[in-house]
C-alpha cells in the first residue's frame, strides 16, 4: 500500500497532466500560460511540503511549533517584474478546464481522504492540512470533518453611543429633536391665532 505522501504524489501527477490541457490559444495565450505555470508550481510545492512533514512525522523528528510573533509585520519585497494572473478561486473551476484528467484526480483525492491513516496524521500534524484544502477546492471535493477548519468567531461589535437630543431653539414649545416648522407655517399659525382666537 502506498504511503500518504506517495499516494498524494500520484494524485498531483494526474493534476499536472490536466494542467497541461489549460493552454488556451489566442491573444491571451501568454498571460494564461503564466497562470498555468503558477498553478503547476503550486501543486508541486504542496505535495513536496506535505511529503516533508510526513517523513518527519514518521521519523519522530517534527520540530516544536513556534510561538506566533504578535505585532510584527512582514516587509513586502518590491516587485521586480509583473506578477502572473491570479489563479481562479471558484470552487471546482478546474473540473471543467481539466476535462477527464481532472475527473480522475477528483476520484483519486476522494479515495485519499477516505484512508484510515490520514486522520491520525492530521491530528498529529495539523499544519499539513493547509496543503490538502486547496486541492479539495480545486477539484470540488468535500472536505472531511478532520480536515475542515473550525468557523471563525464573530467579532463583537461595540454599540455606538446614542446622540443626545438637542432642544429646539427656534421653537422651545416643540419636543427636543423635532425639526422646526417653516417660517411661513409659523406666520400662518400666528395669523389665525390672532384673527380667530385660541378656541377656534
Amino acid at each position: 500500500m502506498l504511503s500518504l505522501s506517495g499516494h498524494l504524489t500520484h494524485i498531483v501527477a494526474t493534476i499536472r497532466a490536466a494542467i497541461g490541457l489549460l493552454i488556451a490559444p489566442g491573444a491571451a495565450r501568454e498571460s494564461h500560460a503564466q497562470m498555468v505555470q503558477k498553478l503547476f508550481n503550486r501543486v508541486g510545492r504542496a505535495v513536496r511540503l506535505f511529503a516533508r512533514l510526513y517523513d518527519l512525522w514518521r521519523a519522530n523528528r517534527l520540530p516544536a511549533p513556534r510561538a506566533p510573533r504578535a505585532g510584527t509585520a512582514k516587509a513586502q519585497p518590491a516587485p521586480t517584474r509583473p506578477l502572473p494572473p491570479p489563479i481562479p478561486r471558484a470552487k471546482g473551476w478546474f473540473m471543467n478546464a481539466g476535462r477527464h484528467h481532472a475527473g480522475l484526480a477528483h476520484f483519486q483525492l476522494n479515495a485519499f481522504l477516505a484512508r484510515a491513516d490520514l486522520p491520525e496524521f492530521l491530528a498529529a500534524v495539523p499544519q499539513a492540512g493547509r496543503y490538502l484544502r486547496p486541492l479539495c477546492r480545486l477539484l470540488a471535493v468535500p472536505q472531511s470533518d478532520f480536515l475542515a477548519l473550525p468557523p471563525r468567531p464573530r467579532r463583537k461589535r461595540t454599540p455606538r453611543p446614542r446622540a443626545t437630543r438637542q432642544p429646539n431653539l427656534r421653537n422651545p414649545q416643540l419636543p427636543p429633536g423635532d425639526p422646526p416648522f417653516r417660517p411661513y407655517v409659523l406666520a400662518a399659525a400666528r395669523y389665525f391665532r390672532k384673527r380667530y382666537g385660541e378656541n377656534r
